[in-house]
């Protein structure tokens, strides 16, 4: 994109997100700087669907991975955005390489390269909901409840390392059986995660990088991995997690109602009943921009 001419960029902002230091009148003020025109909408306010409606020559979504996981399935199809990463652990701005600190992103935007972006498709009992991170079954989903509210930033990414450290060690093993591009095993784990991007939870590297379009990336951690990968996070999660994995276009589980389950962040209730999930990795046609990450301009 080229610095001649205004370029209009509908922003939808979630402004709780992270430490709430990134208010409209900053961020479009840092916009216009960059030379951008900006039409900045507050999504706790207004729903983004409407303000998607709006001319754009580039979307760019301010907040965290809930924001993300909240517009980007939303977005028309061929769009180009940008993330602002203003959440704790900005789990997909991260696995793109994006640097975490808005004010570094917002003067390269007008250089950044497009990369696609994959998403995760959903299917239980003839519905559908479309993941923009991952679904996920056994510790890490229940670490999440086990976690302290309140907390932002990096202490809401230690306390919640912390609560999965413990949710691992305390795992009972479930078997689960899965279907990996119709071929079916039955396997003893203490969690699964479908990934879109490689990264989920509290910040945590779980797949070396992200699943290519159309594709799932599977991280699964059996009984005996329980130890390496505390290791790995008494370490201070360095690098990708050990555990085992693999990628696929389609992936089916069968599992027991009461296994911990999670939609991106959001824990789903527990039933008694047996669940059928079924995951495709979708290339939706959308360009997620990149800004290198030389010196600022």
């Amino acid at each position: 994109m080229s610095r001649e001419m205004s370029i209009r960029a509908v922003v939808l902002l979630n402004p709780n997100a992270g430490e709430g230091d990134w208010p409209a009148d900053r961020l479009g003020a840092a916009l216009q700087q960059a030379g951008l025109s900006p039409k900045i909408t507050d999504i706790k306010q207004t729903e983004p669907e409407r303000a998607l409606k709006a001319p754009a020559d580039l979307f760019i979504i301010a907040g965290g991975d809930g924001t993300v996981a909240k517009v980007a399935p939303a977005l028309p199809g061929g769009a180009r955005f940008a993330i602002l990463p203003l959440g704790s652990a900005n789990n997909v701005a991260r696995a793109h390489g994006i640097d975490p600190e808005p004010g570094t992103v917002i003067p390269r935007l007008l250089e950044a390269r497009d990369s696609a972006l994959p998403l995760l498709r959903i299917e239980e009992d003839g519905r559908e909901k479309v993941l923009t991170e991952a679904l996920g079954l056994g510790a890490l989903c229940a670490s999440m409840k086990m976690a302290e509210s309140g907390k932002s930033g990096s202490e809401k990414i230690a306390e919640g390392r912390r609560s999965f450290a413990r949710a691992l060690r305390e795992a009972v093993p479930k078997t689960y059986r899965i279907e990996v591009d119709g071929k079916s095993r039955e396997t003893e784990l203490l969690m699964l995660e479908a990934l879109a991007h490689g990264r989920a939870g509290p910040c945590l590297q779980l797949l070396p990088e992200p699943a290519r379009p159309g594709r799932i990336g599977l991280f699964t951690v059996t009984p005996e991995q329980r130890e390496p990968l505390l290791r790995w996070l008494e370490e201070e999660a360095r690098g990708p997690a050990p555990g085992h994995v693999e990628q696929a276009g389609e992936l089916r589980i069968i599992c027991d109602g009461t296994a911990p389950l999670r939609f991106d962040d959001e824990v789903q209730q527990e039933c008694r009943d047996r669940r059928e999930l079924v995951l495709r990795g979708t290339d939706p046609d959308l360009h997620l921009l990149i800004p290198d990450q030389g010196d600022a301009p």
